[in-house]
C-alpha cells in the first residue's frame, strides 16, 4: 500500500518486461500485487493518515485551505525533504510551484521534474507577495527568514493568509513570525504530532490490509499449485478435439451432403458433448487434489483416458514383454 515502494516495483517490472526477462507465473504474480495493493487503498484508511514530515506538511496544508487547488507554494531547499513534499503535493492542483535555493542549478533540475519555477533565495522577500504556503528545508545555520521580513510581507498582501511550514533542523524559521495575525508558522515538533496520530492510524488499519493480502496471497498459491495439471487438461481437451474431428467426418460421410447451418449444428452438438464429459474431470483436477496427492491423481487421469499409448508399450519393453496387439475380433 505505499505508494513510493509501489512505484518502484512498478519501474522494476516495466524494465524487466522491456527486456523480456519475465515469465508467466512472475507476469501474475506482480499483476496480482498491483491490483491487491490498489484494493488496499481504496478499501482501507491505510493511505489516509500522514506518516512521514513531508507528508503531514501538505495534510496539514490542505487541512488548513481546505483545497491546495489554486494555491501557489513555495519551497526553500531542493533536497530530499523538499522533494518528498513535492512527490505529495503532486496532483493536488496547485497553481504554481516555486522553488528558492542557494544552489540555483539544484533548484532548477527539481523546478523541471515538477513543472515549477527555480529561483534564488535573494528573492524570497518578493517571492512571499504571492504565495499561500511555504515550506522550509534547507537546514541553514541561521534564520532564512525573519519576523520583520514577514510582517513586511504581510501589509504589502493586505493580510492575505499565510501557510508556513519548517521542517528543517535547525529551523529556517523565526519562531516569532508566528505571532503576527493570518500567519500559521508550524514546526517540525507539530508535525511530529501528526506523525504519530498517522502510525497509530494507520496500526489500525494494517490489521484489514493483512487480511485482504492474506486472502489474495492464498487464491495465488492455489492457482500457481494448478500449474501442474495444466499439460493434462490441455492433452485432454487435444485428444476430445481430435476425437470430434474425427467423429464429425466419419458422420458426414455417411449422411451424404448437408447444408451449412446443419454443418455447424452437428459440430456445436459434439463439441458440446465432449466438453460436458471432461467438466467433472477438469474440475476435479483444478479443485479437488491434495499437493502431497497430486501425481497419483495425474496418473489415474492420464491412464484412465489413455493420454499416454506410448506408455503400456514402454512398460512392456521394461518387462521383457511383448506389447499387446490389437484383437482381430470386431
Amino acid at each position: 500500500g505505499e505508494p513510493q515502494v509501489l512505484g518502484q516495483i512498478k519501474e522494476a517490472y516495466r524494465q524487466a518486461t522491456s527486456q523480456n526477462a519475465t515469465g508467466p507465473i512472475m507476469n501474475r504474480l506482480l499483476h496480482k500485487s498491483f491490483s491487491v495493493a490498489k484494493r488496499v487503498r481504496r478499501e482501507t484508511g491505510i493511505g489516509d493518515a500522514a506518516v512521514s514530515v513531508s507528508y503531514a506538511a501538505v495534510s496539514l496544508g490542505k487541512k488548513i485551505f481546505g483545497s491546495l487547488a489554486g494555491k501557489n507554494v513555495l519551497l526553500l531547499g531542493a533536497g530530499e525533504m523538499a522533494e518528498l513534499a513535492l512527490e505529495h503535493l503532486r496532483g493536488q492542483g496547485v497553481a504554481q510551484i516555486v522553488i528558492a535555493n542557494r544552489t540555483l542549478d539544484r533548484g532548477v533540475r527539481l523546478a523541471e521534474r515538477f513543472r515549477g519555477e527555480a529561483v534564488s533565495l535573494e528573492e524570497l522577500d518578493t517571492q512571499l507577495l504571492a504565495v499561500d504556503i511555504l515550506i522550509s528545508s534547507t537546514g541553514a545555520p541561521e534564520y532564512l527568514l525573519t519576523r520583520d521580513q514577514v510582517k513586511a510581507a504581510m501589509r504589502r498582501r493586505k493580510q492575505r493568509p499565510l501557510f508556513l511550514i519548517d521542517i528543517a533542523v535547525p529551523r529556517d524559521l523565526d519562531p516569532g513570525i508566528n505571532d503576527l495575525d493570518n500567519v500559521y508558522l508550524y514546526n517540525i515538533d507539530d508535525l511530529q504530532e501528526v506523525v504519530a496520530q498517522g502510525w497509530e492510524h494507520r496500526h489500525k488499519e494494517a490489521g484489514k490490509a493483512e487480511r485482504l493480502v492474506a486472502a489474495e496471497t492464498l487464491k495465488f498459491l492455489e492457482w500457481l499449485e494448478t500449474l501442474e495439471v495444466f499439460p493434462t487438461i490441455i492433452d485432454l481437451k487435444e485428444k476430445a478435439d481430435r476425437i470430434c474431428e474425427a467423429e464429425i467426418d466419419k458422420t458426414l460421410k455417411q449422411l451424404g451432403p448437408l447444408t451449412e447451418e446443419q454443418r455447424q449444428a452437428l459440430e456445436v452438438l459434439t463439441h458440446s458433448i465432449a466438453q460436458k464429459l471432461l467438466h467433472d474431470p477438469i474440475i476435479f483436477l483444478k479443485r479437488n487434489h491434495h499437493p502431497k496427492k497430486i501425481q497419483k491423481e495425474l496418473d489415474l487421469v492420464r491412464r484412465l483416458f489413455n493420454l499416454d499409448p506410448d506408455r503400456a508399450e514402454d512398460a512392456a519393453v521394461l518387462e521383457d514383454k511383448e506389447p499387446r496387439k490389437p484383437s482381430d475380433k470386431s
